[in-house]
């Protein structure tokens, strides 16, 4: 089977629509979403809407929490917040039902599936270097966790000398214990603007890397015209 695992989409529709697209092409079976449909991007109502009619395993993200209230945004920086409280004004009651009744974790074949961690997944945590994933890999049960969150992509695993695979190739067969970062969707944040994300052959346990270029001026129009900081625009051109 062919799973699709996508995270931080960030209400970033024009993003989504071509990642989409690409996963139809590639026969994609089932749809995987870690969380933050919404937040800094224009569209979480439309977003919420796609992620709906995909009919997959939808997870919940911080950005998620806070747009409905239940995560403190003290902590987010200025233009993180004036993005919650534009996207709290935009949601429907149905859209808040929806977003309040995900889980943090959930579980499909051989994939432990969270947000941001395993350890307290609701406090949000960063998985980034090795002794942070070590101690995920603990907890694990699973031959796979796949985690967002930090919308930068890679991999931890459980006997590489690094564990954190930051330079990886672009596809891998998974054979023990990993954690896989699928990066994001709407806010990619390691210098590579293109749309990031993973699709796993649980048949032969294959991991793809994968980046997708999308319509990023349609975006920053939109965000923009929303009359959003105008940082959460310029930043899309970078992946930063």
């Amino acid at each position: 089977m062919k799973y699709a695992v996508i995270s931080d989409i960030h209400a970033n529709l024009e993003a989504l629509n071509a990642v989409i697209d690409y996963c139809v092409k590639k026969k994609v079976d089932k749809y995987v979403c870690l969380g933050d449909i919404v937040g800094y991007g224009a569209n979480p109502v439309e977003c919420i809407k796609k992620i709906k009619s995909l009919k997959g395993i939808v997870l919940v993200g911080n950005h998620d929490h806070a747009a409905i209230g239940i995560t403190d945004i003290t902590f987010f920086n200025s233009h993180a917040r004036a993005a919650v409280e534009w996207t709290r004004d935009a949601l429907s009651e149905k859209d808040v039902k929806f977003l309040t009744d995900l889980p943090f974790v959930a579980y499909e074949g051989d994939m432990t599936l969270v947000h941001a961690c395993l350890d307290s997944p609701e406090m949000w945590h960063y998985v980034l270097n090795d002794t942070e994933a070590a101690k995920n890999i603990e907890l694990l049960d699973s031959l796979l966790c796949f985690i967002g969150h930090s919308h930068v992509p890679c991999l931890f695993q459980e006997h590489y000398n690094s564990k954190a695979l930051f330079d990886f190739m672009t596809q891998f067969t998974i054979s023990e214990k990993t954690i896989i970062n699928v990066g994001s969707v709407g806010q990619p944040r390691d210098g590579d603007p293109r749309a990031s994300f993973v699709i796993y052959d649980t048949d032969s346990k294959l991991v793809s890397f994968e980046r997708i270029d999308y319509d990023i001026k349609t975006a920053q129009q939109k965000i923009i015209k929303a009359g959003l900081p105008k940082i959460l625009a310029t930043r899309l051109s970078i992946g930063k």
